[in-house]
């Protein structure tokens, strides 16, 4: 049975038939054309699938050990998620191997068992191998079928092929042969091509064989296939014997041998778990490669990456605190003392003490003033010693339980949703982007309400008037933050692959199937190559105002909004945090509910970011698919960006210098959130391909938590059971005063 590394059949064929490579983008390669993946080459000739390059040399991705942490600890998140899933498709005595839902690289002992740095190569897809594939053929006039093991035997029978005598009557030479474009998949992640003969265990020998290569009646071992019906599923094997002729059945059917070797004993009770199906190799359903992105974190913001080690959740939690002013007790003078003199900080501590004194001298002779200059000073200087990364005086954590449940349920959460990493990531971006220091020509970031001078009109009464009506319209969309990020730093990996269906189950036959999560196969030095791509495009950066979003849910009558007072001390993000709700992996828990406040919340950044895309994608001429986006909740920020590793050609910057404000208009026009379909489309969420929905290559939420109606308002998101059948004011009218 050919499998996916089988084509060079051992180190000597290797010497001689060295898989070539293909030229294509990087992009590509390291998703539609990862190893594992069917095409065909221009002009449709010629099936071929994608495997790793062996070369002697590799090339090693330009990154630094920081972002390989980075892919490990999510690689991790991702295995363990997707296992935990596929294991749970069994039920009652129908049980499920750990080899059904992981890669055998993974499993010790039927339990997750990742892979180390040491295990996996990063690697820059800049070369792919190939090889054709699938190896059968069959002339198109006498439906003669032949099949080769491996290339290495098809390179030395070929010239056999090419000179076999058509037995057509119509025929007067040779066949006339075609690659059959056909293959058997399965959800285990393996394929085969078509074969006369059937994969079953054989008890007797306790072996899995190949039943069926030989005609049952004159013991034949020539067929031909019939695939005159135009449902692949109908196509059949007959004795190739004119004299015999045998038809063992007009249906096709093959079993897995992955499965089947699995089951063992047990496969003739559960032959519909081995079935495999027969598609075309040209059909999306034979491969789905399997990729991540995150942020890239700036070099000098690696100290924030290790916040997110399993570890390190007490300084997680610190961060937590801090950077949403939750919780933070007051320390006493000693606790102070003893952790700057301990840091060798005892001028800091000197300093203190000044303070201390002249606000005592100050109560005494009752000098108001500076009495609170001196209480200032001394705010000041705790923030900074508590601040820090790391803090010269660790805070004393005394967080809301809500917080520390969301800690521990954190498992729960994908790390693409994970409200803590997301906090992390955004304050990486706000350092290392959005409050980096400018020096007024051509900024990391820039506001669209204090243009840089490459963005900004040559008049400066232009530039003034411009950014004042931008101010205004800023403020209409609910926004106190919105620019252009001049390279948002992005890394997609693509780590493996399945077949037949994307996501860790699937139904087949009214029961849940596993599928299995394949890595690629190994490269010359046994490590399991991972395609690692960055880029640094243009971005428009969004930030909405917390007060106009709660006062948005107060209208909407979201159930469990928390109590929150704009002018006090914890921020949004914080209470939003104490009411954040896992999603689950490909969305398994995101079912009709309770109106909530954090569903609320991400519908509505994520809304605001898909019609900010098609905004774009209509001014700028850039493709909605060429566009991404990345959401961060609890900062209520959103990022679009240029999702693309080729030449950044400055679109996005283009667009601002070009259309600005009317870029800024249109998102205020209802006829911007209309849709063509009606209600039809505002029955079913008021989400659909007419309207907001992106290509889901682009989608960072499957087109998930979606809904027209959180903008301008009308029937609830389906994710809504509370309000099902009733109208919801959208964020624009309640911020704008236009709901009654």
């Amino acid at each position: 049975m050919p499998r996916n590394s089988d084509f060079l059949k051992s180190e000597e064929d290797e010497k001689t038939l060295s898989a070539p490579t293909m030229a294509r983008s990087r992009g590509q390669l390291g998703s539609a054309y990862a190893p594992g993946a069917f095409f065909t080459f221009e002009g449709g000739l010629g099936a071929c699938i994608s495997i790793p390059d062996l070369s002697a040399t590799v090339d090693d991705a330009p990154i630094h050990s920081g972002t390989k942490s980075q892919i490990l600890l999510r690689l991790q998140e991702i295995w363990q998620s997707w296992f935990a899933r596929a294991s749970s498709a069994g039920g009652g005595d129908r049980a499920i191997d750990a080899r059904q839902c992981l890669d055998e690289a993974l499993l010790r002992n039927d339990a997750l068992l990742p892979l180390g740095a040491d295990r996996v190569a990063f690697l820059n897809p800049i070369r792919m191998g190939y090889a054709p594939a699938p190896l059968s053929f069959v002339c198109n006039k006498c439906h003669l079928f032949r099949r080769f093991d491996s290339v290495h035997e098809m390179a030395t029978g070929i010239h056999h092929l090419k000179k076999s005598k058509c037995s057509s009557a119509d025929a007067k030479g040779p066949c006339q042969w075609r690659q059959v474009d056909v293959i058997f998949v399965h959800w285990s992640g393996e394929w085969m091509p078509v074969t006369p003969g059937r994969w079953e265990w054989d008890d007797r020998n306790s072996a899995l064989r190949l039943f069926g290569e030989e005609c049952k009646v004159c013991r034949g071992k020539d067929f031909r296939l019939n695939t005159d019906s135009p449902r692949i599923g109908q196509w059949h094997f007959y004795c190739a014997n004119k004299s015999c002729g045998h038809k063992g059945s007009n249906e096709w059917r093959q079993n897995d041998p992955f499965t089947t070797e699995i089951f063992r004993d047990r496969s003739s009770a559960r032959v519909g778990e081995r079935r495999m199906e027969p598609i075309s190799y040209r059909a999306s359903s034979a491969y789905y490669s399997q990729a991540e992105q995150f942020v890239l974190f700036p070099e000098s913001e690696h100290r924030l990456l290790t916040l997110l080690e399993p570890q390190r959740q007490v300084d997680l939690l610190a961060f937590i605190s801090n950077r949403f002013r939750l919780g933070a007790a007051e320390l006493s003078t000693e606790e102070m003392k003893s952790s700057l003199l301990a840091s060798g900080k005892a001028d800091e501590w000197e300093t203190y003490e000044n303070w201390s004194r002249m606000r005592e001298l100050a109560l005494k002779s009752a000098d108001e003033e500076f009495i609170v200059r001196a209480e200032t000073e001394i705010k000041k200087l705790i923030y900074k010693w508590t601040a820090g990364d790391p803090p010269l005086v660790p805070p004393r954590i005394e967080l809301p339980a809500a917080v520390t449940e969301q800690l521990r349920i954190r498992p729960d959460y994908t790390s693409r949703f994970d409200p803590f990493v997301l906090a992390v990531e955004h304050e990486a971006l706000n350092r290392g982007k959005i409050s980096a220091p400018s020096d007024g020509r051509r900024a990391k970031f820039v506001r669209f309400d204090h243009l840089d001078n490459d963005l900004a009109p040559k008049e400066r009464d232009r530039k003034e008037a411009q950014e004042r009506i931008t101010s205004t319209l800023k403020a209409k969309l609910g926004m106190v933050d919105i620019g252009l990020i001049r390279e948002f730093d992005l890394c997609r990996f693509t780590h493996g692959y399945t077949r037949v269906s994307a996501t860790p189950t699937l139904e087949k036959r009214n029961q849940l199937m596993p599928v299995r999560l394949k890595l690629f196969e190994p490269l010359r030095s046994g490590k399991r190559p991972i395609y690692v791509m960055t880029q640094a495009n243009e971005a428009i950066y969004v930030r909405l105002d917390p007060a106009a979003v709660y006062a948005w849910l107060r209208e909407v009558g979201v159930l469990d909004l928390p109590s929150w007072d704009p002018a006090g001390t914890p921020r949004f993000g914080g209470k939003l945090l104490e009411v954040a709700q896992p999603f689950g992996r490909y969305f398994s828990l995101l079912k009709p509910g309770d109106a909530s406040t954090y569903r609320y919340v991400y519908t509505l950044l994520h809304t605001y970011a898909h019609v900010l895309m098609k905004n774009i994608a209509e001014l700028s001429g850039l493709d909605l698919g060429s566009l991404g986006e990345y959401i961060f909740p609890l900062d209520l920020a959103f990022v679009v960006y240029r999702n693309g590793t080729t030449m950044d050609l400055g679109n996005l910057s283009s667009l601002w210098r070009n259309e600005n404000n009317k870029f800024l208009y249109r998102l205020l026009e209802p006829s911007t959130h209309r849709c063509n379909s009606g209600n039809l489309c505002d029955a079913s969420g008021g989400a659909c391909p007419d309207c907001i929905m992106i290509p889901e290559t682009s989608c960072l939420a499957q087109n998930q938590l979606l809904s027209r109606a959180v903008l301008r308002g009308g029937p609830a998101p389906r994710e809504d059971a509370t309000h099902r059948g009733h109208r919801i004011p959208g964020f624009l009218e309640v911020i704008n005063g236009a709901h009654e």
